[in-house]
């Protein structure tokens, strides 16, 4: 990877082949004011219904991992109730919220698929010891009205692959392509964004 490429790093979109990758090639990483002096940074994007299916997974089986007294349900409920609970299946969006804290506002975003992953790092590790959540649980999942309307941001920003734009001009893409979802997390998350980016 060039020294010069900074990479904005998402859970569950190669997080796994980019710690990989920082153990054999150190590398700097910048945090929060830092990321102000980028001019360009790639983004991992994923496709949000399997990136929230593994990431649910992760979340149960960490969890159970780490509590070995909690029930299986209890964790699922957990899973259910609080769908920003965990880095793992946070939206995409919501990681690009907290970005977006930190960015000039004329840094761009250079949105890549999943395959540049292992063009970038030479990795393709899959996190090890993952089963699957109950199907059922993300059935139950998929009908929060909460949880559809970051998924259908994350559908606009999936959809964006192979684009460059800043944070506003994202915003304001998604808000063309999908006013209502656009609208519905706004209202939501107006209080983490910085008033740079903050569109009525």
């Amino acid at each position: 990877m060039p020294s010069q490429r900074y990479v904005y790093v998402i859970f569950k979109n190669g997080h796994s082949s980019f710690d990989a990758f920082k153990i054999k090639n150190p590398r700097r990483v910048l945090v929060n004011q830092q990321i102000q002096k980028l001019n360009n940074i790639d983004v991992i994007i994923r496709n949000p219904e399997d990136r929230l299916v593994s990431g649910i997974n992760t979340f149960i089986q960490h969890t159970l991992r780490d509590n070995s007294n909690l029930d299986p349900l209890t964790v699922e409920w957990f899973a259910l109730n609080y769908l920003s609970l965990n880095r793992h299946y946070a939206s995409q969006f919501s990681w690009l919220l907290n970005l977006a804290r930190y960015l000039d506002s004329n840094t761009t975003l250079n949105f890549l698929p999943m395959s540049a992953v292992s063009d970038i790092t030479g990795f393709n590790r899959k996190p090890f010891g993952i089963l699957p959540a109950p199907k059922e649980l993300i059935n139950q999942i998929n009908l929060i009205t909460n949880n559809e309307m970051y998924q259908r941001i994350d559908a606009v920003i999936f959809g964006c692959i192979g684009r460059s734009m800043t944070f506003a001009q994202l915003l304001q893409h998604v808000k063309t392509v999908d006013l209502s979802a656009y609208e519905y997390v706004i209202g939501h998350a107006q209080q983490i964004l910085n008033p740079t980016y903050a569109l009525s």
